[in-house]
């Protein structure tokens, strides 16, 4: 690679009284290192010095490739995580950065291990650098401002023309807008999103990416994290700061995402009820659960489960109403409900029962569980609540003038305890098992984006569900409904992204979707491999790309000592 131009002085940023080398408050903490390539100075800031944004002058014009250099040692010798946020004078909004790392269940991965001693540097994107600066901050608000923040270096590696040409090449098409990323909850108390910036910040992400439509999580159960005439506002300390700002998140998100170029689902998980002490049914989960516990899933002796039913009216059309306000009254541009957690959505309750009997002409609770009719005595609950959703999708878009779509997430390799089946010798059973009819909402017409929720652990290349992929794109042929594989695990090198997508497109997969987007887009050399994803016919030539997005480079000096010896790093535990 070359090694381009390295900005490591970092003193000369500005405002310069916002530098010091003694920590004082309201400064950036100047750190003196040496590498192979020579001399630097990192800046590094706490939680609570108060650092404000400093600019970077960038002595470079023309397209460039941008890596930032981060060093993430901790105080005990060991890595740590530390979170920063990063803009070209440009841009609308920053990019967020953090530590890559991965853990066992993600696969084991060499070349992105750090040591103490290391620095992390990631490739984030390529620019136009003519009049441009950096400019870098602490986050804000949110979890993530708890932890330190640092840049040690930006390097700038010039691109001749066959490399802006590539670049361009790569930019998202019609064709290869396939991708979904997924803000399924714990993004905005980690960022503290409470302003209008906080929100832009979210999809900043997805700008002049493939990706084409966030599902965002603004509602649990019954509550909601927007001003609504249905739901429960949820009051906790983020709500509060929104309202106080004046912020609503429904309308923002939707104008942000579209500012960034993809379409805006609003996302309900069907959560149940917490246990305690988070128990309070009208505080946790919404008035309406609390006002109506004889509409909560039942076992088989009629004790009440924690999940409200799908099986009673009351239920169903508590939902549709508020999926009508997302795309009636905010102009969504769609639904979208996550089944893939929060089991059961029917169960034994009395009219799953008296449907049971009324086909079958038995006691549903005299019969075993992994019978395969009491799944689909389940199922037609489910189905009928897609149903629902897909006329009043169909009425409003009729008024409005415009198609208006659904995304389900449905779970496979993730199923209950003892599920009586192997994944692969019958794909659909799983989610059937789980009250969810994917033939019939395929054969009927009910679902758009079927989003295949996979679980997956350690590394692989996409294989152990081919087959799932291949009998769904079976089902879905000549159909309406859009067949999508999510990829996990969450943490992966672009290498092992490239194997899972040729393999999930070669299996029939119309598009590719991303659990836990908001705890991937900041591993920034990840990122940036996983937003061209999109380009399925240029994966087979790309072999190779992406394998330098995330460099180690060591260490030889930190704050005038000298590393990589046996007793360099602290010793006093």
């Amino acid at each position: 690679m070359n090694n381009g131009i390295l900005l490591a002085d970092l003193t000369r940023c500005e405002p310069r009284d916002a530098i010091s080398r003694d920590g004082r408050d309201g400064t950036w903490i100047a750190v003196d290192y040496v590498l192979g390539e020579g001399a630097g100075t990192m800046l590094m800031s706490t939680p609570e010095s108060g650092a404000p944004d400093l600019t970077l002058t960038l002595v470079a014009n023309g397209w460039h490739e941008i890596r930032l250099g981060i060093y993430y040692g901790g105080g005990a010798g060991t890595p740590g995580d530390r979170f920063l946020c990063a803009k070209l004078t440009g841009d609308a909004a920053f990019s967020r950065f953090g530590r890559e790392v991965h853990n066992r269940k993600d696969g084991t991965y060499p070349e992105k291990q750090i040591g103490g001693f290391d620095i992390a540097e990631v490739f984030w994107r390529c620019a136009d650098l003519a009049g441009q600066d950096l400019v870098f901050a602490r986050p804000p608000r949110g979890k993530v401002a708890e932890y330190e923040s640092c840049l040690a270096y930006v390097r700038l590696v010039p691109m001749d023309e066959t490399a802006v040409a590539a670049w361009h090449r790569e930019q998202p098409t019609a064709g290869t807008s396939v991708l979904i990323g997924n803000y399924d909850g714990g993004n905005i108390s980690q960022w503290g999103v409470s302003t209008e910036q906080d929100v832009l910040a979210e999809f900043e992400c997805m700008r002049d990416s493939d990706f084409d439509i966030a599902l965002y999580a603004v509602a649990a159960c019954c509550r909601v994290g927007y001003p609504s005439k249905v739901a429960d506002y949820h009051d906790n300390e983020w709500a509060r700061r929104r309202r106080e700002n004046g912020v609503d998140l429904l309308a923002e998100a939707i104008g942000a995402a579209h500012e960034c170029g993809v379409k805006l689902f609003p996302q309900n998980r069907l959560c149940g009820l917490n246990l305690p002490p988070r128990s309070h049914r009208d505080v946790h989960r919404g008035e309406f659960i609390a006002e109506h516990p004889q509409w909560l899933c039942r076992f088989h002796d009629d004790e009440p489960t924690r999940h409200l039913s799908l099986a009673y009216p009351g239920v169903r059309d508590f939902y549709v109403r508020m999926f009508r306000e997302w795309v009636e009254d905010y102009r969504a541009d769609g639904v979208n409900v996550l089944f893939s957690r929060s089991f059961p959505f029917a169960y034994y309750e009395q009219p799953v029962r008296k449907a049971f009997e009324a086909e079958y002409g038995e006691d549903m609770r005299k019969v075993p569980q992994d019978d395969r009719r009491t799944w689909k005595a389940r199922a037609t609950f489910v189905t009928q609540f897609l149903r629902e959703i897909r006329a009043m999708l169909d009425e409003v878009g009729r008024a409005q003038g415009r198609e208006l779509a659904n995304c389900y997430l449905v779970p496979h390799g993730n199923a209950q305890p003892g599920f009586p089946y192997e994944t692969a010798k019958a794909p659909l059973d799983e989610p059937l098992h789980a009250a969810l009819d994917c033939e019939t909402w395929i054969r009927e017409g009910l679902v758009d984006y079927l989003v295949l929720h996979m679980h997956f652990y350690m590394e692989h290349d996409g294989s152990p569900y081919r087959e799932v992929i291949e009998e769904y794109a079976r089902l879905a042929k000549g159909t309406k409904t859009k067949i999508i594989a999510d990829i996990y695990p969450r943490r992966l090198p672009p290498r092992v992204y490239r194997k899972i997508a040729m393999t999930y497109y070669d299996a029939g997969a119309d598009g590719l979707a991303f659990w836990d987007s908001y705890g991937r887009y900041y591993r920034s050399s990840e990122w940036a491999f996983v937003k061209r994803l999109g380009h399925r016919d240029d994966l087979p030539r790309w072999e190779g790309k992406g394998d330098d997005y995330f460099r180690v480079l060591p260490l030889e000096r930190l704050d005038e000592f000298v590393t990589g010896r046996l007793l360099s790093g602290p010793t006093d535990g």
